[in-house]
């Protein structure tokens, strides 16, 4: 089994979009919020919505949201690790 851990660049998507809720967010308004490259945010959108992780889908709108697996990551596994002291 192989573990995946988040980078920076697939984290911030997953946490936007887990605010986002059923609208989601469109790659460009991902892009300003993360204040990432185009190129980053594509590349980490492929990544979080093939077939391995399944963490993201496009709507027919064009915009990105979580996937129930996305959700449950973020429950599980940013929830903890986000937590302000």
């Amino acid at each position: 089994t192989e573990i995946y851990t988040l980078s920076l660049h697939d984290a911030l998507p997953i946490l936007l979009l887990h605010y986002a809720g059923e609208k989601g967010f469109s790659r460009r308004e991902l892009g300003i919020h993360v204040k990432a490259a185009a190129s980053s945010i594509t590349t980490a959108l492929q990544r979080l919505s093939s077939p391995k992780y399944r963490q993201v889908i496009q709507l027919s709108d064009g915009n990105y949201r979580l996937t129930d697996i996305g959700s449950k990551r973020i429950r599980e596994e940013l929830t903890d690790a986000l937590r302000l002291n």
